[in-house]
């Protein structure tokens, strides 16, 4: 009796699975030939319609060209006309290039047809095809009447005369030079494509049955063994279950030992939830914490700045970490806390309105080592300021005719770099490079730098050693930027002219490029011993003249657009 039923549940199940799976095929199947098909051979024979239309309307536009030349002169009409006829008759396409096009006169005579040279010229008025259709007066007639359109008959099979097929053409009358412009698609190609794809369809919904036919046993013999299989499913899930609920215990201890508060918050903004360990954090009971909002904890001067934020945060429903709390504890001990929470869809509720969970730290001995550590650094960081200052007063008092270069180089060179973009990081580096990018000149003779004359080839020799001396003094104090490189560059142009290695462009660090513009801005616009300042002019013409071949050109163009809109005054009054 057992096996009986349960061969009667198979077939019952076989009919259920089967019979809509092959209901949908065949439905599937009688749609495409019932629907899809004749759509989609009224659709491509739409598109071959349109085709031609296209092509008749493009070269038409041929046959315009001329006549515009011939208004204009250039030609005269005999010439125009035979120019135009010359192009049409070469004129071929389609996946053999064989497709063509004709003209024919309002007198019906042919003036140009590729494959039936033997007509053009000759009235064609009493020519008929096959079926009795008189095709050139019907060609005129249309264009005459409706100035372009279509015409069915029988003709030639391209440059087969002894073949005659079916034709569709579209004509278009050249008013100007009263000729009927015309192409055509064989509907013989046209159904033979449709019949490819009838052909394809036919295999592919044979296929499609054969598919169906094979799931639809695979489903049957797999529904058959998933009854089997349901019964150890049952069991199965009892134990689940049973292990879901040992891993809720297990979940619950991890929440209650961890030395993190866990809590949870409703979407209006009160606690929900809050694990024990609260208490070792901000001195509350758990059950102290439930129905309070976070304001409720924080000191009193934030209270409206935690609210207006934390409610931002709520709205936006988006995880939020590091959200730093400045909170009181029940003894009234300031502590600054730190939340971290996700959204969660509460599935419980039948609004399934979101809650954020998440875990709460006291950070307070951690803020208070990174304000010392932002302290020291920023300490560290004057002092450097002074240091690299104090270095570059050194060479300056050797030098008093350049004093204050070294700071207003520093100044216009931060500024283009600030307009390149380069980073604050960046820009760090270039700043102290800057100040101390003369300091090489302590190794020169005092006279040299003060001689109020023109310097010999010696002189200016010793002079130009200053940034590898710069370079020497600077190379072993570990600056977190390459200082010493910049130094050693800000002499070297891209064309590999400059000094005292004569590096080009690629090896050119960008800060010591930038520091090279400033440089010679500064040097031409400055008064030296040897001569007066030459003017802001002729330092900007300076380096337009040298932009791209020895000068950074975005430096240039920043330098140019800093002084001109005056950004950075340069002016001999204040330099």
């Amino acid at each position: 009796m057992e096996n009986k039923g349960m061969q009667q549940l198979s077939r019952a199940i076989s009919l259920r699975i089967a019979l809509p799976a092959l209901l949908t095929i065949l439905l599937f199947i009688v749609s495409i030939f019932l629907v899809i098909l004749p759509s989609l051979e009224k659709n491509f024979m739409a598109g071959k319609r349109e085709m031609i239309k296209e092509l008749v309307e493009t070269t038409w536009n041929v046959l315009a060209t001329y006549h515009s030349r011939e208004q204009e002169g250039i030609l005269t009409r005999e010439e125009a006309q035979l120019q135009a006829i010359d192009i049409i008759r070469h004129f071929r396409y389609g996946n053999n290039a064989m497709n063509y096009f004709w003209i024919n006169d309002l007198d019906h005579r042919l003036v140009v047809h590729p494959y039936r040279s033997d007509m053009e010229g000759d009235d064609s008025t009493s020519f008929k095809d096959p079926t009795g259709k008189r095709i050139f007066i019907e060609f005129v007639q249309i264009a005459q009447q409706q100035g372009a359109g279509y015409v069915e008959y029988m003709w030639q099979w391209l440059d087969e005369p002894e073949k005659i097929s079916p034709k569709l053409s579209y004509v278009k009358l050249f008013e100007p030079w009263g000729w009927v412009l015309g192409t055509g698609v064989y509907l013989e190609e046209v159904q033979a494509q449709v019949a490819k794809i009838r052909k394809r369809l036919t295999a592919v919904s044979t296929l499609f049955l054969v598919a169906a036919i094979l799931l639809a046993l695979y489903s049957i013999r797999h529904t058959i063994l998933a009854d089997r299989v349901r019964v150890r499913i049952w069991e199965e899930r009892r134990r689940l279950i049973k292990d879901i609920e040992k891993s809720k215990e297990r979940y619950r201890s991890l929440v209650e030992t961890t030395s993190d508060w866990i809590w949870e918050i409703s979407h209006t903004g009160y606690f929900t939830y809050s694990s024990p360990n609260v208490r070792n954090i901000l001195g509350y009971k758990a059950e102290k914490i439930l129905g309070k909002t976070l304001t409720d904890l924080c000191i009193p001067q934030e209270k409206q700045h935690i609210e207006t934020t934390f409610q931002e945060l709520l709205v936006k429903e988006k995880p939020f970490y590091g959200f730093e709390v400045p909170c009181l504890t029940e003894e009234g001990k300031k502590v600054v806390i730190e939340f971290n929470a996700i959204p969660i869809c509460d599935i419980s509720d039948q609004e399934g309105f979101t809650v954020f969970r998440g875990v709460a730290r006291d950070v307070t001995e951690r803020k208070a080592v990174m304000q010392q550590l932002k302290n020291s650094t920023e300490r560290l960081r004057s002092s450097l300021e002074e240091t690299v200052k104090s270095l570059a007063s050194a060479a300056e008092k050797r030098d008093p005719y350049t004093a204050g270069h070294q700071l207003r180089v520093d100044e216009l060179a931060c500024a283009i770099a600030r307009e390149l973009k380069l980073s604050d990081e960046r820009l760090e580096g270039l700043h102290f490079a800057a100040i101390l990018h003369d300091i090489g000149k302590i190794s020169v003779p005092a006279e040299y730098l003060a001689k109020p004359t023109a310097l010999s080839d010696q002189e200016r020799a010793v002079i130009k050693c200053h940034p590898e001396v710069g370079y020497k003094i600077l190379k072993n104090i570990q600056f977190p930027w390459p200082v010493a490189q910049i130094v050693y560059q800000h002499h070297e142009l891209l064309d590999g002219s400059g000094y005292p290695r004569g590096l080009k462009d690629g090896e050119i660090l960008l800060e010591a490029k930038i520091l090279t513009v400033a440089d010679v801005v500064e040097a031409i616009s400055s008064h030296r011993p040897y001569r007066p300042s030459l003017g802001i002019e002729k330092a900007l013409d300076e380096i337009r003249a040298g932009r791209g071949l020895k000068y950074h050109t975005a430096s240039v163009d920043a330098c140019i657009r800093l002084i001109t809109q005056n950004i950075v005054e340069l002016s001999s009054q204040t330099w």
